[in-house]
């Protein structure tokens, strides 16, 4: 699985007159191709944003029903239920001031953070600079990746 960064879904949506927007849109119509997942805090974040442009009604289906507007699983923290909710709190706010102490922001960070735990094949992102010497998780251009796989 890969875990996406929100930037795919906030380009894809909301600036089709990016650079990127062509690249971007390909890659996000080869999303049913590809076993793909956003962190619930990713999900969060791209709601966050989109709060600015859509409908009460249309950012409350994107909260709740986002694997209906794009082909993504919406990934639980990470062995949440596997603990107490203060044990899971500790244990993960440790791992993202780590990464936050490495010069990240806390979104950045927490996207990390989940991409290690559930030990994904890679993380897709635009920014990638913000992840360079920060993970051991690959990191690529949604171009890059889709390159890789060869399509």
């Amino acid at each position: 699985m890969v875990l996406l960064d929100s930037n795919i879904f906030i380009i894809d949506r909301f600036f089709p007159n990016d650079a990127v927007y062509p690249r971007n849109r390909a890659f996000v119509e080869r999303l049913s191709d590809v076993e793909a997942g956003v962190s619930v805090f990713t999900l969060l974040e791209i709601c966050g944003a989109a709060s600015f442009n859509l409908s009460a009604r249309e950012l409350s289906y994107w909260l709740y029903q986002f694997p209906a507007v794009y082909p993504v699983l919406v990934l639980d923290p990470f062995e949440m239920q596997a603990r107490s909710a203060a044990e899971w709190m500790e244990e993960c706010l440790g791992e993202v001031a780590e990464k936050i102490s490495q010069k990240m922001s806390f979104g950045d960070a927490v996207i990390v953070q989940q991409a290690e735990q559930y030990q994904v094949e890679a993380l897709i992102t635009w920014n990638t600079k913000d992840f360079l010497r920060r993970t051991t998780v690959p990191v690529w251009t949604p171009d890059g990746y889709l390159q890789k796989q060869g399509v």
